[in-house]
């Protein structure tokens, strides 16, 4: 029996829009009480006082290691998990990188959360069907024309399922785009060089997700304005964005907040396993990568995923894009969900207890997973 928990006084948030002072009761792992009061809760009830903000738990597409947790490590997923919940992280997309097959199948067999961790969702391919004009940090020796074999192999090997899958779409004939359409993976376009004619085409067809934008894709330019050009056009196409203060300027997070439409930005860490270790040189996906204070680089400066975390790009939308922080969590939390087809869920009288309070600052306190409390902050004064 889960123990009872009760918020008190704290702002709810839920589909962009806050609630102040609110009272939240969860029992057995549901949320069954909002209001301004509860009239009876259980004496065994952890009391959870505010002021803080209640949300529905953060939940991160696009994540593929922490502080030397690496999800192509088997083994190393289930203390990942349990690392990601002092992010305020509920659940989670393990992200596999392109390398040799048995490798990535290895990998795929080894994604298994831990059972007091956050929630393993599923997995995010990234590749490795990736066009090697757009490499990123990878090396594009590992990158593959479409296979068939190769794909079927990868989904009898995972030990979730592959729910997500970066593409370079423009590599793939279209009847290979709608076979994996059909076998329910949400395909997401990146570590692409398509032009901007065939990105639009290939978004009036149905695909509506785009990885990391501006990263590693086709940039803008006047006259061939490539995938970046096709995105900014299409409000409809939803966008991973990694607000890290590094992968995208200010100005260029602004403009593809002010042109979507239907199409919703979700943040992403795209936190990289050497992320939250002391300053130095390691090896992350066969590549020599140089840790510092503030990123993960390759030798030659480029940038090698990110040494931010989720609850960061949380606190960075609100100041970059002068939003609320109810909107800010409902990129980090709803709109990730549904980006990938997940009922996103929210903060309401019936939901499942996937929670995170946070304080005023947006930094986070405790965290909720299936109503038992699985994290707290150690300044939190709260009797467990």
């Amino acid at each position: 029996m889960r123990k009872p928990i009760l918020f008190r006084c704290v702002d709810v948030v839920s589909d962009g829009v806050s609630r102040p002072n609110q009272h939240v009761l969860v029992l057995d792992g549901l949320v069954t009480e909002i209001g301004d009061r509860v009239r009876d809760f259980p004496d065994s009830a952890t009391i959870v006082d505010g002021p803080g903000i209640l949300s529905s738990g953060l939940v991160d597409t696009h994540i593929h290691g922490t502080n030397g947790f690496d999800v192509m490590r088997p083994g190393d997923v289930a203390p990942m998990s349990i690392e990601l919940l002092a992010q305020g992280i509920t659940g989670f997309l393990p992200t596999v990188v392109p390398c040799e097959p048995e490798v990535l199948l290895m990998a795929l067999g080894g994604v298994r959360g831990d059972p007091v961790g956050a929630r393993v969702l599923g997995v995010h391919a990234e590749g490795p069907f990736l066009s090697p004009a757009q490499p990123g940090m990878f090396n594009p020796a590992h990158f593959k024309a479409y296979d068939v074999s190769l794909w079927e192999e990868m989904v009898r090997r995972s030990a979730a399922p592959i729910i997500l899958m970066t593409v370079a779409a423009e590599e793939l004939h279209k009847r290979h785009i709608q076979n994996l359409q059909n076998t329910g993976v949400v395909l997401s376009l990146g570590h692409s060089d398509a032009s901007a004619e065939t990105t639009e085409q290939l978004f009036s067809v149905g695909m509506l997700r785009a990885t990391h934008a501006y990263n590693a894709m086709r940039s803008f330019h006047h006259r061939e304005p490539g995938v970046v050009g096709a995105i900014l056009s299409c409000g409809q196409v939803d966008t991973e964005l990694i607000l890290d203060g590094l992968h995208v300027s200010q100005l260029a997070a602004r403009l593809l907040w002010a042109t979507r439409t239907s199409g919703r930005i979700v943040l992403v860490s795209d936190r990289v396993p050497p992320a939250g270790r002391s300053s130095g040189a390691y090896i992350w996906a066969g590549r020599r990568v140089v840790v510092d204070d503030e990123s993960v680089r390759l030798s030659s400066g480029r940038l090698a995923g990110s040494g931010g975390t989720l609850d960061g790009a949380v606190r960075r939308a609100v100041k970059w894009l002068s939003l609320s922080p109810a909107k800010a969590l409902q990129m980090a939390s709803e709109y990730p969900r549904a980006s990938i087809g997940v009922d996103a869920g929210g903060l309401r009288i019936g939901s499942v207890a996937d929670l995170a309070f946070f304080d005023t600052e947006l930094r986070p306190r405790m965290t909720v997973v299936d109503g038992s409390v699985r994290w707290t902050d150690p300044s939190l004064d709260v009797a467990l």
